[in-house]
């Protein structure tokens, strides 16, 4: 690149204020500061001016930056398609693409993943509650919302055609990944009842593909992956639930984790155990007919399997020291965890598992007089269940 060659900028929409938060807080970590900095130096140059062309020397002394620092962050905006860059001997066009919302950020594509290697869970835990959306309680209530046919006519009327673009914003698709998955490999291994109408469409091959890069996955993996994942399924299988079963195959490939093998099946006795005895045994003798009316309620609310929320009532329990929270809070629990992939019991014991080992580590991480030693609690928990079965 010559520093005299020149280049225009484009865009297709303007940014709103959650678009500035996204960036400044999710993608700033991944892309820096200097790469936050260019990002709206070419936003400001776009709306604030009536050029259409700069030189690239122009925007060095402005940024004071070297053309080889300014390559490097150019280059990280076009990896994290906020950037499409095309050339023409010496004339550059760069055309910006608006963030992610922070769902799709977070849930829908790899950056979450990155972002938390970045970061640390505490860190990203504290991120996400930024984001928090608040939705308010509709139950009782009845949705009168008009849909368009109440109030207008329709006609036989075609489509309006406008012969030119139009402003409006253009679906990020997240990461931009060359990185390529044997993916005919992986769907002539999977088994005959798991080749579904689902995995041929484009988007459900762009997520195995993701996945396969973050990991380093071979096709094996996958497979088991998403064996794993349709367990007990009826439905479309979704990101989040691949991601979860992603992460749980890394860390058992890994040995990250050290599940023991017991001669109790936690699954079975979960499913099979009812929310009145780990009342019974673990909430205070006061609380246990409001814990036990709560608990019936979850259970006849949400449609999951039962040793789902009796794994939820037997942490929150631990947790709360024998007193169990409100349905609400409950639900949100629950809710959280679904969002993430839990689907199973199996699912549920392991993410409590490890939200067990998280707690651990930060505990060891304390001083030492504030240090709370903590029993390997589902292990110690699950032996007391199984002689009250017995």
């Amino acid at each position: 690149m010559k520093n005299s060659s020149q280049f225009q900028l484009h865009s297709q929409s303007d940014l709103s204020a959650a678009d500035f938060k996204v960036l400044a807080l999710l993608y700033q970590p991944l892309m820096g500061l200097e790469g936050q900095a260019l990002y709206n130096t070419f936003y400001q140059l776009i709306n604030k001016t009536n050029r259409m062309t700069y030189t690239h020397q122009e925007l060095f002394d402005l940024l004071n930056l070297k053309q080889i620092d300014f390559l490097r962050i150019r280059n990280k905006l076009e990896a994290l398609n906020l950037l499409t860059v095309f050339q023409k001997e010496d004339m550059y066009l760069y055309f910006m693409k608006a963030p992610l919302t922070a769902k799709q950020f977070l849930v829908d594509t790899v950056f979450g993943s990155y972002l938390q290697s970045e970061i640390g869970e505490k860190n990203m835990t504290m991120l996400t509650s930024l984001f928090k959306m608040d939705i308010p309680e509709t139950e009782g209530y009845d949705n009168i919302t008009k849909s368009f046919d109440h109030l207008y006519e329709f006609k036989s009327l075609n489509l309006l055609n406008v012969e030119h673009p139009l402003q409006g914003r253009t679906q990020n698709g997240g990461s931009n990944i060359t990185y390529k998955f044997n993916y005919e490999g992986f769907v002539e291994r999977l088994p005959e009842r798991l080749k579904t109408s689902q995995v041929l469409t484009e988007k459900f091959k762009e997520q195995i593909n993701k996945i396969a890069f973050v990991y380093q996955f071979d096709v094996s993996d996958m497979v088991a992956i998403y064996e794993a994942a349709a367990k007990s399924r009826t439905q479309l299988i979704n990101f989040p639930q691949l991601n979860l079963k992603a992460k749980q195959h890394y860390e058992t490939k890994h040995k990250i984790l050290t599940i023991k093998s017991k001669d109790i099946p936690k699954p079975t006795l979960m499913d099979q155990i009812t929310p009145q005895v780990i009342i019974q045994k673990y909430a205070k003798t006061d609380q246990q007919g409001l814990a036990l009316s709560t608990a019936s309620l979850l259970l006849e609310r949400n449609s999951v399997e039962p040793g789902i929320i009796n794994v939820i009532l037997m942490l929150i329990l631990k947790h709360k020291n024998g007193i169990l929270p409100n349905i609400n809070y409950l639900e949100k629990v629950l809710h959280d965890w679904l969002n993430k992939g839990v689907l199973t019991t199996e699912d549920a014991i392991n993410f409590a598992s490890s939200i067990e080992t998280e707690y651990e580590n930060r505990q060891k991480a304390r001083p030492e007089k504030m240090k709370v030693k903590e029993p390997d609690w589902m292990d110690d928990y699950m032996a007391e269940l199984a002689k009250m079965e017995g």
